[in-house]
C-alpha cells in the first residue's frame, strides 16, 4: 500500500475516534442535562409556590398531621396579623397556640385563645385587632403559620391550615419605611398534593409602589362641609393646616404620607359623599397605609367649654398608641384631657360604641359635630 494511501487511511480513523469522542461526549452531556432536569423535578415535587418563591413543604411535611384545621377569618389590621378558625379535636386538650414557624423550625409562639365544645376546637388570635403577628417585626424569610395543640396525654401534634373563609385573595402588605427600606410581605394559602400551607413570604423591596403609604392623614370635613365654625374660625381650614404640617413632619421622617384631601375639594365636596371615588373614607381605605391619623375639632355645649384632648380609636384593641398620642400632646401642647365621660376608655382615650342605652345619661348636654 502507498505511503498516501496508508495516510489517508490513518485520517479516516483518527475522524472516525474524533467522532465517537465527540459522540461520548454529547451523550454524557445530555446524561447530565437529564439527571438535572430530574432533581429539579423531584425538588418542585416537593415544594409550594407562594407567590413565585419556592417554599418546601419538607419541613413541615413530617411534623404535621393528617388532618388540617379551618380558618374561618384572617385580617390585617395596621400592622398585625389575626387568624380564627376550628379543627375536629377527640382527645381531651391541654392547650393550643398559634406557631409562626421558619423553614429552619425556628418557631414563634402567638397569643392565642380557644375553648373545645362537642370535639370542635375553636382558636383565635383576635383578642385585640392590634395584636397577632406583628408583620413590622418579621425577618427576611419564609413562613409557616400552624396550629400546635397539647393533648393532656402529653403528645403534642402541629395541624396546617386551610381557608374555609370568603376571602380568596392573597394580601400584600408593606412595612413601614425604616432607613428608606421597606419590605414585601406575601401572605397567602397555598396547596399542594392535597396539603394546604398558609405561609408569610418576607421580601426587601427598594421602595413602596406608588400607590402605597406608610401613613394617612384625614383632615376633617372639607369643600361645603366646614365641620364647626366659632367666629372666623372653621374646623375645616383648621384641621387641613395641621395636617399639612404634619405631613411634612412626617415626610422629613423619611415616611410616605398621603392626605385624603388638601384644600381643593369644591363645595359639592360635603358629608355625605366621602364614601365615593375620590371621598375622604375611600382614599383612606386604597392608601394601604399602616397608621390613619384623622384630625377634628369637637364642638359642645356651655358644659364642657374648656376643652380638651380626646383621641379616638377602634373597639377591642390595645391602646398603647393612642394613650401615647393623648399623654404627649396634652405634654407638649401644654393642654388638658377632655372632661367628657361618654366613650372614655382611659384619660384623652376614647371609644365610640353602638351601645347608646349604656351612654344615654352621659349623651345629655353633649353635641358634637361629626
Amino acid at each position: 500500500m502507498s505511503t498516501k494511501k496508508r495516510k489517508k487511511n490513518s485520517m479516516k480513523k483518527n475522524k472516525k475516534k474524533n467522532y465517537q469522542k465527540r459522540n461520548r461526549m454529547y451523550l454524557l452531556i445530555c446524561i447530565v442535562v437529564i439527571i438535572c432536569i430530574c432533581f429539579i423535578i423531584k425538588r418542585r415535587e416537593e415544594t409550594i409556590l407562594a407567590n413565585g418563591e419556592a417554599i418546601s413543604l419538607s419541613e413541615i411535611e413530617n411534623i404535621i398531621e393528617e388532618e388540617q384545621g379551618k380558618v374561618s377569618r384572617y385580617i390585617v389590621y395596621g400592622t398585625h396579623l389575626n387568624l380564627e378558625g376550628n379543627i375536629e379535636i377527640s382527645s381531651e386538650v391541654e392547650n393550643a397556640q398559634i406557631i409562626l414557624r421558619k423553614e429552619d423550625g425556628e418557631e414563634t409562639i402567638i397569643e392565642t385563645t380557644y375553648e373545645t365544645k362537642n370535639n370542635l376546637l375553636s382558636f383565635s388570635t383576635l383578642d385585640k385587632i392590634n395584636t397577632g403577628i406583628d408583620l413590622e417585626s418579621l425577618e427576611l424569610n419564609d413562613y409557616f403559620i400552624l396550629l400546635k395543640v397539647n393533648f393532656q396525654n402529653g403528645q403534642a401534634k402541629y395541624y396546617s391550615l386551610e381557608n374555609s373563609s370568603e376571602y380568596t385573595e392573597k394580601i400584600e402588605y408593606y412595612t413601614i419605611t425604616k432607613n428608606n427600606v421597606n419590605n414585601k410581605i406575601n401572605i397567602e394559602f397555598v396547596n399542594k398534593n392535597n396539603i394546604s400551607a398558609f405561609v408569610l413570604n418576607v421580601n426587601k423591596i427598594s421602595k413602596l409602589p406608588e400607590n402605597v403609604y406608610d401613613v394617612v392623614i384625614d383632615p376633617g370635613h372639607g369643600g361645603n362641609d366646614s365641620g364647626a365654625i366659632s367666629g372666623i374660625y372653621r374646623e375645616d381650614e383648621i384641621v387641613l393646616d395641621c395636617s399639612l404640617k404634619l405631613k411634612e413632619m412626617l415626610e422629613d421622617l423619611g415616611l410616605k404620607v398621603l392626605l385624603t384631601r388638601d384644600g381643593t375639594e369644591g363645595e359639592e365636596y360635603d358629608m355625605y359623599n366621602i364614601y365615593d371615588k375620590d371621598g375622604r373614607v375611600t382614599v383612606a381605605n386604597e392608601s394601604g397605609a399602616k397608621i390613619l391619623i384623622s384630625l377634628h375639632l369637637n364642638s359642645n355645649e356651655s358644659d364642657f367649654v374648656d376643652g380638651g384632648v380626646e383621641i379616638y380609636a377602634a373597639p377591642n384593641m390595645n391602646y398603647k398608641m393612642a394613650m401615647e398620642l393623648s399623654d404627649n400632646i396634652v405634654e407638649i401642647a401644654n393642654t388638658q384631657y377632655s372632661k367628657m365621660e361618654s366613650f372614655k376608655e382611659e384619660l384623652g382615650v376614647y371609644v365610640r360604641t353602638i351601645d347608646v342605652e349604656r351612654n344615654s345619661e352621659n349623651f345629655k348636654g353633649y353635641k358634637r359635630n361629626l
